[in-house]
């Protein structure tokens, strides 16, 4: 996995790590560090309404919509597809790669792909650690934010930040 950068890189979205930087309530901090670019599936996913109300919203995909004119589209035409994962990472990963770009994930097993292809990884748990090493957030709050992440989240990827 990479570590954060200390200046703004361009970053690729994926879905997983804005649902986990949300729930570590990290996902503002993101923009001090990166251009955020939003493959069209990864905005699909995070906006998709629950499933017994198409009323109500998820609070990610809340503070998605207040965050989003702060993000970059992706570049037209968009490179194509992988087929084995999900719509979301199956546009990221190779996005990442087209743009040679971090990619922003908190799945393992798309993690773990993008790796194998090259591509600069970052999880929301080493987001975590990238700001307690800037010291954004001190020793209990960078715990506590990995302990709100820890259901969602590989215990492989929690202990390699």
């Amino acid at each position: 996995m990479t570590p954060a950068p200390d200046r703004v890189a361009r970053a690729v979205l994926e879905t997983s790590f804005w649902v986990a930087a949300h729930r570590a309530e990290v996902a503002a901090n993101c923009f001090d560090l990166f251009e955020m670019v939003v493959p069209r599936a990864v905005e699909a996913e995070i906006l998709a309404r629950q499933e017994d109300s198409s009323q109500r919203e998820y609070p990610y995909a809340t503070l998605f919509c207040h965050l989003r004119p702060r993000m970059v589209d992706p570049p037209v035409p968009a490179p194509p597809s992988l087929s084995v994962l999900g719509p979301g990472e199956a546009e990221a990963i190779p996005l990442a790669l087209h743009l040679d770009a971090i990619l922003l994930i908190n799945e393992r097993r798309g993690a773990r792909l993008a790796a194998d292809f090259g591509v600069d990884v970052l999880t929301v748990p080493g987001l975590i650690v990238a700001l307690r090493s800037r010291g954004v957030v001190g020793d209990r709050a960078a715990q506590r934010k990995l302990d709100l992440i820890a259901a969602i989240t590989s215990g492989r990827m929690i202990a390699h930040a």
